[in-house]
């Protein structure tokens, strides 16, 4: 397992080299101003570099928190070493500078299969990812990061696996005087919580997005419903609701793929397609009935994801109403 670390940190410290050559810094080294957000959005693509729509929707709706993904961790195969390896891909690029007004939430994305790789070495993993984050932190001038996310869909076989990364991170981000928050999926509600400082209850994609018969995969209050009982989570919860849409194309009834574009999309014989988006009346009554549940967002609510063309599709006041901490 040694090599397969070794390997892990020196590919992670050569992708962020790599990122340097390509990034823009922030103007000046200004030292990044304090919020306590109480509007918050993910930021969720390759590239961060925001339209002038984009930049003057987080003015506009005085968006104080940023959650950034900043990579992904997944299991691939080495064929020089010839075995399955955990590693960072899909780091996203800094093209623009982050407004010094608004904290950064680094978020990682952990698949299941990267976690398998992790086992026994978790604490070396740990701490090789949050001297990653914070080598990216650094040199894109994110300012003061106070709060990492993990993201992860952690299954029954692999839950001691994420917790006992979770327990060896939080602990190294106590050392540093930062925290760890974690994503929520509403069937993990039921299950033992991880070591984490907070958390974020994702309300979205709470449908089977392969099931033909699935009314809305991305937001359905039927769904929703069952996990809103005899819950009391062990640490303090922030809202993400969605403000996206996509098209699920079937062929013959089986699931094909998605369409982000489904106006101008093009099917082929035996291709169907069921057309998906949260409206704000859903949002709003999933909202009203889970803060009900759980009490009001313990800093913010939050929408996912920072992307004009999907924003679009909502009215300021809508997206007001959303975010609204009632």
């Amino acid at each position: 397992m040694k090599h397969r670390l070794t390997h892990f940190a020196a590919m992670g410290m050569m992708l962020i080299a790599a990122i340097a050559c390509n990034a823009t810094q922030g103007s000046g080294g200004t030292k990044r101003e304090k919020v306590e957000a109480t509007n918050a959005i993910y930021h969720w693509k390759g590239v961060y570099n925001p339209t002038a729509e984009e930049s003057a929707f987080m003015e506009n709706h005085n968006i104080g928190r940023l959650y950034i993904r900043l990579f992904d961790i997944a299991a691939e195969y080495n064929t020089i070493e010839q075995y399955m390896e955990a590693v960072p891909i899909a780091t996203t690029r800094f093209d623009s500078a982050v407004p010094y007004n608004v904290e950064v939430i680094p978020v990682t994305y952990i698949t299941v299969e990267a976690l398998r790789q992790m086992e026994g070495s978790e604490q070396s993993y740990a701490n090789i990812i949050i001297e990653r984050i914070e080598a990216m932190a650094s040199y894109n001038e994110l300012g003061e990061i106070k709060e990492i996310q993990y993201d992860c869909d952690w299954t029954e076989s692999t839950r001691h696996i994420f917790f006992e990364l979770c327990e060896h991170t939080r602990l190294m981000l106590h050392e540093r005087g930062m925290k760890l928050s974690v994503t929520v999926r509403l069937h993990q509600m039921r299950e033992e919580a991880p070591s984490a400082d907070r958390g974020v209850l994702m309300l979205y994609n709470t449908g089977n997005l392969r099931n033909p018969d699935t009314r809305n995969s991305i937001l359905d209050i039927s769904d929703i419903e069952p996990y809103l009982k005899n819950c009391n989570y062990p640490f303090p919860l922030d809202y993400a609701y969605p403000t996206f849409g996509w098209g699920v194309v079937f062929n013959k009834g089986r699931f094909s793929h998605l369409v982000t574009d489904y106006d101008c999309a093009t099917l082929g014989d035996d291709e169907t397609m069921r057309v998906e988006r949260a409206t704000t009346e859903e949002i709003l009554e999933v909202k009203r009935r889970v803060t009900k549940a759980f009490g009001k967002p313990y800093q913010s609510n939050i929408i996912y994801h920072l992307d004009s063309t999907q924003l679009n599709n909502y009215t300021d006041d809508e997206i007001d109403e959303i975010f609204a901490r009632n």
